[in-house]
């Protein structure tokens, strides 16, 4: 018999049953608000994810404040930072040897993959180019600056013809830019190498610059020989083969360590797809300390 004012379940255990009924529902209905809030806060954070530019970026200031020199330049400033890498350059390189690869475009037609092993030295201006791959005609070339010309005054480089007449230990002088040298590349032996690249970089670039028709911009990180790089491309108001621009775009890649660009694609059209020349220098060790006998003749016997 039910005592007055009592409902079912009133007694000592039902009330502990009742009341943790009331606690599971509560924190059930608790464990669902939750996992809305962090269905919805999950939501905006996806939504913030989505790609914008970086300045609009809230921590961009603080990214950019923690940046490297070179590394603010390169992603804000592209022709200072390639100013600033030719800089660099002239402080810290004398000498290195490289591995060149190159393909070129040259009389109408594409040349095949070129491996070359450089010794390079900067004074005086000094190279020795060993071909190890498709040579064209001379599997061997080497230059030094001022040290023979002809009575034209024409700077000459001593070469060794590729194949037999190589093998058989004939050398021939060469005008560097003579009418042989114009039908193996696009450029001279007296324009290769880093700082070469460098200062064409940014003689171009000023050029089109003082015209309002530079396009220079950092596109993105890449590799080369699976080291990291900085990835720019460049365009110039380029009508063809003749100066006053070498091409339409040109990709540049540049060392982060390094800073100096180990990868270039050049293209005479605006979309990549017409090649004029592609160019990499690879696995280089820098201020290795040579002097005249590593760029003579008869001590190399070349």
């Amino acid at each position: 018999m039910l005592e007055s004012g009592k409902q079912p379940g009133d007694s000592g255990v039902g009330r502990r049953r009742y009341n943790a009924r009331v606690r599971i529902a509560v924190g059930l209905l608790l464990c669902s608000a939750f996992v809305v809030q962090c269905h919805q806060v999950s939501r905006s954070s996806v939504a913030r994810t989505v790609p914008v530019s970086v300045e609009l970026i809230p921590t961009a200031a603080i990214i950019t404040e923690s940046m490297s020199e070179p590394e603010r330049l390169a992603r804000h400033d592209a022709l200072a930072f390639f100013k600033f890498c030719l800089d660099e350059y002239h402080r810290n390189i004398r000498d290195y040897n490289v591995t060149f690869t190159k393909q070129e475009w040259v009389r109408s037609k594409f040349t095949p993959e070129q491996v070359t092993h450089v010794r390079f030295r900067e004074s005086p201006y000094s190279v020795d180019m060993l071909w190890t791959q498709n040579p064209g005609r001379a599997g061997h070339v080497l230059y030094v600056e001022g040290r023979r010309v002809d009575a034209e005054g024409n700077e000459l480089a001593l070469c060794k013809p590729a194949g037999i007449l190589g093998g058989l230990g004939i050398k021939v002088w060469r005008a560097i830019h003579g009418r042989d040298a114009q039908r193996e590349a696009r450029r001279t032996i007296d324009q290769f190498g880093f700082r070469n690249t460098l200062e064409l970089i940014v003689k171009y670039s000023d050029r089109a610059a003082a015209e309002g028709k530079l396009e220079l911009d950092f596109v993105g990180d890449g590799t080369i020989n699976n080291r990291p790089t900085y990835v720019f491309e460049r365009r110039l108001p380029y009508t063809g083969e003749e100066e006053p621009y070498p091409d339409r775009l040109l990709v540049i890649h540049v060392d982060k360590e390094w800073l100096l660009p180990t990868g270039c694609f050049s293209y005479a059209d605006d979309d990549g797809t017409d090649l004029l020349g592609r160019y990499l220098l690879t696995g280089a060790e820098f201020n290795v300390g040579y002097g005249d006998i590593d760029f003579d003749a008869k001590s190399i016997k070349f």
